[in-house]
């Protein structure tokens, strides 16, 4: 039985539905991500959890009550929200020991576990400082410390890193994912991050036009996005049209006869198709060493990786090579590529495509 379900949430603003039957069940202790662009429902279903924005139609059942109509503080649900929504007149143990003032904890109790959770988030040294007076890092982890003093059953954090340099919120994901293991909270994040998403849940819910398009643990997700949407938001991916031929599924044909690598799909034999490959799958070599030639339009130093666009007969394609110390070939040299099978799929058209 799952702890936390969601069971046909919707929420309508006149005609415009901006979340559309969205169904998910979370066990105890899952770290989910709901993952999308701007305007795609994420937030809004985070929010109609929170208590925040009423559901046109649904249920939320949290540990086998029905919550759907409580309040926000009838949840006692942690909330982290994306501008940290410190009390600037407050000092770091202050906030955090307000939601439990709130809730007429004593003082000796209050003491002991704003110590705690400051502990955890690695904070006890600047118990007495003012948000003005801390990095952005050291704020957020105030705002966690608060939302989880309380000992909520459910953690809800609205894009909790979007502030961050892009640094800082490299290391601050690994060290959300750290806190929120160490007291096993359930936790649903909110975030347009794919890199952050896949880093860190256990399960990424891809949101589109809000509608749940796909639920799978991160490597799922990354090599077997549900829809042409999902394979180029998640990650880069590479496109080709192509035929195919169903001669042992070994290959497809391109206009100009050249075929390539790809694994056996679900294609009728001379039906139009889109193969798709990922970036890193490809290995470049010398011309005429590998399934394809081409020449390399640009390329871009990314300190662990080298990112290149190449023209090919079967069209141009994006190629990460890793960084070896050694510099790659450049700008207009002609290159091999090459894949395995494996690795070239064929695209899962949109719902309700022709097959």
């Amino acid at each position: 039985m799952s702890f936390l379900a969601l069971a046909s949430l919707t929420k309508r603003y006149g005609t415009l539905t901006v979340v559309s039957d969205v169904s998910l069940e979370i066990q105890k202790g899952e770290f989910i991500s709901l993952l999308g662009p701007s305007g795609c429902g994420k937030t809004t279903t985070l929010q109609m959890i929170s208590g925040l924005v009423e559901p046109t139609s649904g249920r939320i059942v949290l540990d086998g009550r029905d919550i759907t109509g409580l309040a926000p503080e009838k949840r006692g649900l942690g909330i982290v929200f994306q501008n940290y929504a410190l009390f600037p007149h407050m000092t770091t143990a202050q906030n955090v020991a307000f939601g439990l003032e709130m809730r007429g904890i004593s003082r000796g109790e209050r003491d002991k576990r704003v110590a705690e959770a400051l502990d955890l988030v690695q904070l006890g040294r600047l118990a007495d400082r003012y948000p003005r007076q801390m990095s952005g890092g050291q704020r957020q982890r105030v705002a966690i410390a608060r939302a989880l003093v309380i000992r909520p059953p459910v953690l809800l954090l609205d894009e909790p890193l979007s502030n961050l340099d892009a640094k800082l919120r490299e290391e601050m994901q690994f060290e959300l994912r750290r806190i929120q293991q160490s007291v096993g909270t359930t936790t649903i994040m909110v975030t347009h991050d794919q890199a952050e998403a896949l880093s860190i849940s256990d399960r990424v819910v891809v949101m589109e036009a809000g509608r749940m398009t796909q639920v799978d643990p991160p490597y799922r997700l990354y090599e077997r996005p549900a829809t042409p949407f999902i394979s180029g938001f998640v990650g880069k991916m590479n496109r080709l049209e192509a035929i195919w031929r169903a001669d042992g599924g070994l290959g497809v044909a391109l206009a100009g006869g050249t075929e390539l690598p790809a694994q056996a799909g679900s294609a009728r034999d001379g039906a139009a198709i889109t193969l798709t490959i990922r970036p890193e799958r490809i290995l470049l070599g010398k011309p005429g060493e590998g399934v394809v030639d081409g020449r390399i339009a640009s390329r871009f130093f990314l300190g662990s990786y080298w990112l290149f666009n190449v023209d090919t007969p079967a069209g141009p394609l994006t190629v990460s090579v890793p960084n070896d110390g050694q510099e790659p070939a450049g700008p207009h040299d002609t290159v091999s590529l090459r894949w395995d099978a494996a690795s070239a799929r064929q695209e899962t058209p949109p719902p309700g495509a022709a097959p």
